[in-house]
């Protein structure tokens, strides 16, 4: 029996020195690249820096402090190169030849939201990107804008029944936002789809959950491990909520697949239309379907869930903004009997100080907060400077926007909230790349218009009906973890005030 024992340690031993001596060659091998960065530790490389979880925008902004626009990192023995200049990131994204986002980031968040246009690598998301392109094309969205103010009056009615308490916004856009997806993108009643496991607050928060454990993931990459997952209750929260999320996109391609006939020829097709045929002939194979409409799903709502969040929380801390906003919505809809009215495009096309307002939400806290690239070739970057900096082959390249957009060279006194930046009078003062919330390039975001377009009718129909009142500090936005998305780890709480107008109080089923 010692004997046994004797051999298992031996054999224990062996591996371990064996797996020492593989990291200690990987650590001693790693790509070298000549820009500053904070002191590394053998094998762990700069892992400690993150061991504080979540990893927030002040992390990114002291390492920015410290080692300016390139900042040199390694994650074990990987390579990382943190990018904040313009002139980079034009370098970076727009070049076809870099659009492989790496496994490091997208292995986490496929757990979450499985293979499509987020996650999956080069090859398959071309054919994707062939495919979902042309579902989003702006005549389509055009018939969304009745739909969007629908949304618009359910996340009214929602927030009216607070009678002006102080509540969290997040739950009710969200819900709003899935019930709009499903009813524009996927093309059904969303009350036929909508899954009922989960209540709205519920729901909200597993989505917060859900992005805090994919940030985990990604920094320590073990837990990407599932059953390692399974032993937290985080991780089994998050596959409850995957779960949910998998059997709505099942849902949704069974219901598609049970039609005999399209009907009537479109020119145009949504989503589903696209993906899955009458009679469930399917384009690509079922599980990329089932992963595309849960990677748009996610893509498509929280993060108009959290802009939507992140304007009336600003708007409440600026009332001068906010003022000026509700005064060009009475210029545009009037005070009469239809100034509640669904906004059509020509409405929209008004309002410019909400556009702007919302462009300069998405500057301090913009939709694609990281965009990761990995180098396929040897590349030169500057960090803004003279002095270029070879970034070799095999290198994960991450541009942070939310860096690039508070850059003083570029927008002046950077930190504080003035949507006038891009009133007409200042288009094209600043760099042509410094302003990328939705990325930049051949792999932006695929529904960037979509989104604006529900974010401003949102807006729209909100600042018509509530005055917005903080319950909280700008500082309190400024802690807001990293994920594929911001995500404020103290969530955003406002007091929602019906107004009483002329037009509310003829519309009070309205308001």
């Amino acid at each position: 029996m010692a004997w046994w024992w004797w051999l298992l340690v031996q054999l224990s031993v062996w591996c371990c020195a064996s797996l020492v001596a593989v990291l200690w060659w990987k650590w001693a091998t790693k790509p070298q690249v000549d820009a500053p960065g904070p002191p590394t530790l053998p094998i762990i490389g700069n892992i400690l820096e993150f061991l504080e979880m979540p990893v927030t925008l002040r992390k990114m902004f002291d390492l920015h402090r410290r080692y300016g626009d390139l900042t040199r990192l390694y994650l074990g023995p990987m390579l990382v190169v943190l990018v904040a200049h313009p002139d980079d990131a034009q370098h970076i994204l727009l070049t076809s030849k870099l659009v492989d986002r790496g496994s490091f980031g997208t292995n986490a968040m496929r757990t979450f939201v499985g293979d499509g246009l987020v996650t999956l690598d080069a090859g398959r998301w071309r054919v994707h990107r062939k495919l979902i392109n042309p579902t989003f094309h702006s005549e389509i969205l055009e018939g969304f804008l009745e739909a969007f103010h629908d949304g618009g009056l359910f996340v009214s009615e929602r927030l009216a029944r607070t009678g002006g308490a102080v509540t969290e916004v997040h739950p009710p856009v969200f819900l709003a936002a899935i019930r709009n997806f499903s009813s524009t993108v996927i093309g059904m009643d969303p009350d036929h789809l909508m899954p009922d496991a989960l209540a709205e607050e519920e729901m909200s928060a597993a989505m917060n959950d859900g992005l805090t454990t994919v940030q985990k993931m990604i920094v320590r990459p073990w837990m990407q491990n599932k059953i390692l997952l399974k032993l937290t209750s985080k991780g089994r929260g998050l596959f409850k909520f995957v779960k949910i999320l998998e059997n709505w996109a099942m849902q949704c391609i069974a219901i598609r697949s049970a039609a005999t006939e399209d009907g009537a020829i479109k020119t145009r097709q949504r989503l589903l239309e696209a993906l899955v045929k009458p009679g469930g002939q399917i384009v690509l194979p079922l599980d990329e379907v089932q992963g595309e409409l849960v990677n748009l799903l996610i893509a498509g709502t929280e993060t108009t869930a959290v802009t939507v969040s992140y304007a009336l929380a600003l708007l409440a801390l600026h009332p001068e903004w906010q003022d000026a906003a509700r005064q060009e919505l009475k210029d545009v809809f009037g005070d009469g009997e239809d100034c509640l009215r669904a906004p059509s495009l020509a409405d929209l096309g008004e309002l410019r100080l909400v556009d702007s307002i919302v462009k300069e939400t998405l500057r301090l806290f913009p939709t694609v907060p990281m965009i990761p690239r990995v180098a396929t070739e040897d590349l030169w970057l500057s960090g803004g400077s003279e002095k270029r900096v070879l970034v070799p082959k095999g290198t994960l390249l991450v541009v942070l926007p939310f860096l690039t957009h508070r850059l003083p060279q570029f927008f002046p006194d950077p930190q504080r909230f003035d949507p006038s930046r891009f009133l007409e009078d200042r288009v094209g003062k600043e760099h042509a790349y410094s302003y990328l919330p939705f990325g930049l390039g051949a792999r932006n975001c695929v529904g960037s218009q979509y989104g604006r377009l529900q974010i401003k009718i949102y807006l729209a129909d909100l600042l018509r009906r509530f005055r917005f009142l903080p319950h909280g500090r700008r500082e309190d936005l400024e802690a807001s973890a990293l994920s594929f998305s911001l995500n404020p780890i103290k969530p955003i709480r406002l007091s929602c005030v019906p107004l009483q107008t002329p037009c509310t109080k003829d519309h009070p089923q309205q308001c």
